[in-house]
């Protein structure tokens, strides 16, 4: 059901011609809630009233009754006088009786009084997250902005700040865990959708040589692009902006061919895993930059190749089976990543595992270890 929730205040209401925001109809009026009725189409009108309102506008009241019918209903709400009252306000407009499961909604806060429009966002945002009500408008009459030559209010609709919410929801997740699924959902291009989706399909899986190619092109795009239909370019701008140096470190246009710059986006790839806590890609990919490592180490002619690969890891663990106590650093590190690395890998169907809290206290401090070992012999 599509309903309309809107406040009555104290102050006088004169008559003037709102303009709907898509400029698409206009109606004559002293009172929003009636021209909220005839431009939006609500089935149902809930109008919040304080005590002082309903001694106040009685006339009014009575006016939106006859004018609205069965439709307008009024509920109770305190002044907003503390906290305590703020909440009971918050409390009332997400009751049952006024808000249900999957309804659509639109938010008039033309005549809310002092923090309330504040309070609104708030609400609009908790329903749609707990109720999944779809938010259709938030709409101001700014009577102060009417035309004094023709008595014509326009009617600014504010549903972009709350879709920012959104959009700051969606590009947090994806900074902090590499999942792009909310951001795929939200007004963007095609373009922009599918490489920041191909960005995440590549460091969920470990994708290493995909996700530091993905990552190259995505820094590179234009946000800014003739397709977008964005309202609200500058903000926006900010996070994409914000967005593309959390991962620019990571991309690498050609990395199969240019082992030295792969290697350090590795590392700073597998310094995302371990920040974002995904331990489980961070110690396997460690163990691939090792063996890659000791691959140039031994001028391999194939750095990638299979062979090349088995026999690098094979002289590492002659290494570590010799004990010899003058091992190098890096040797212990290999011996630590590789232990690590298989008890994670075996998913704890061992005789003896380590704890999960263990596991992931020894893949952080193995990490403090690999990165001395990196910014000292390799960046």
């Amino acid at each position: 059901m599509l309903k309309a929730l809107t406040f009555l205040g104290l102050g006088k209401y004169e008559n003037t011609t709102y303009i709907k925001h898509d400029e698409s109809n206009m109606y004559e009026t002293d009172l929003f809630p009636i021209a909220v009725a005839e431009l939006y189409g609500p089935e149902k009108i809930i109008a919040f009233t304080t005590s002082k309102v309903v001694d106040s506008k009685q006339k009014d009241l009575k006016k939106l009754g006859e004018v609205l019918g069965e439709k307008f209903t009024t509920k109770d709400i305190p002044d907003g006088n503390s906290t305590d009252e703020l909440w009971d306000i918050f409390a009332r407009c997400i009751e049952a009786d006024v808000i249900e499961e999957n309804d659509e909604i639109i938010l008039d806060i033309t005549h809310a009084f002092r923090s309330i429009p504040l309070l609104i966002f708030i609400v609009a945002a908790y329903l749609r997250q707990i109720k999944q009500v779809k938010l259709v408008h938030i709409i101001y009459g700014a009577f102060e902005a009417r035309n004094q030559d023709t008595n014509q209010t326009p009617i600014f609709d504010l549903t972009p700040f709350v879709e920012l919410l959104d959009w700051m929801n969606a590009f947090t997740i994806f900074q902090r865990s590499g999942d792009a699924s909310d951001l795929a959902k939200l007004n963007l291009p095609n373009s922009i959708e599918n490489a920041l989706t191909n960005v995440s399909a590549a460091l969920l899986t470990n994708r290493t040589f995909e996700a530091q190619e993905t990552i190259s092109r995505f820094v590179k795009m234009n946000f800014n692009h003739p397709e977008s239909l964005l309202r609200q370019p500058v903000p926006f701008q900010m996070l994409t902006e914000r967005l593309k140096e959390s991962y620019k470190d990571i991309g690498v246009n050609r990395p199969r061919d240019e082992p030295q710059k792969s290697l350090n986006a590795q590392y700073e790839q597998i310094k995302w895993y371990v920040v974002n806590q995904h331990y489980l890609q961070a110690i396997t990919l460690m163990r691939e930059w090792m063996v890659s490592w000791k691959c140039l180490q031994l001028n391999q002619e194939n750095w990638l190749n299979q062979d090349s690969r088995r026999s690098a890891e094979d002289k590492l663990n002659e290494r570590v089976n010799h004990q010899d106590p003058y091992n190098s650093d890096f040797t212990q590190l290999w011996r630590q990543c590789r232990d690590l690395r298989n008890d994670l890998a075996h998913c704890g169907i061992r005789e003896d595992p380590r704890r999960s809290r263990v596991a992931i206290n020894a893949t952080q401090e193995l990490f403090n270890e690999f990165e001395k070992f990196v910014r000292q012999n390799f960046t």
